[in-house]
């Protein structure tokens, strides 16, 4: 999964162009600030104010795994003399045993693309542009709902990692959800 240019559903003001009204929390009111708040305005359109800096790390987090796997699959290209640019609708790649293992430790328990950190990055995600208001996580499941199905729709039945991944950021959003 890469995590490109991310577009939000509601307006977002960048931190810094936020300007705090008085009736806003004041600093010395505060010991310790959130990474994220949420300002609920009584106009319709809702501003708030994402975790900018979780976001990056984990699209940094994101880019890297992505990067491996591009690399598994160049040199399993290379081994087999092919290359991206001449590789076609017919072309025919016969995974070796040095490309099976090294995407199976991608994708095992510890591995980048595994359940725990593919799950665990897709929620903290989540959480990060909703700017950590809990009335979202009904937007963010049906988001999360969407996105597997349109990839069921594109790839045909999914593999059981991304149904356990599908559960896993379930059981994790319904744990962030009773958290206080």
């Amino acid at each position: 999964m890469k995590v490109g240019n991310v577009q939000p559903v509601k307006p977002v003001i960048p931190p810094e162009k936020v300007k705090p009204k008085e009736k806003d929390i004041k600093k010395k009111d505060v010991k310790e600030q959130p990474a994220a708040i949420y300002n609920k305005s009584e106009k319709k359109n809702i501003r708030h104010i994402y975790d900018k800096n979780t976001i990056l790390k984990l699209k940094a987090e994101t880019d890297k795994a992505y990067d491996s796997l591009r690399r598994i699959v160049e040199e399993l290209l290379t081994r087999q003399g092919k290359t991206f640019k001449l590789f076609g609708p017919d072309t025919i790649v016969e995974v070796d045993e040095k490309a099976r293992l090294e995407a199976q430790e991608l994708i095992g328990p510890d591995g980048e693309l595994g359940v725990e950190k593919t799950s665990q990055r897709i929620v903290d995600f989540a959480i990060a542009i909703s700017g950590g208001d809990k009335s979202k996580l009904e937007d963010i499941k049906r988001a999360i709902d969407k996105g597997f199905k349109e990839a069921e729709r594109v790839l045909g039945e999914l593999p059981e990692i991304s149904r356990q991944t599908y559960d896993a950021i379930m059981e994790k959003l319904d744990a962030w959800e009773k958290e206080e």
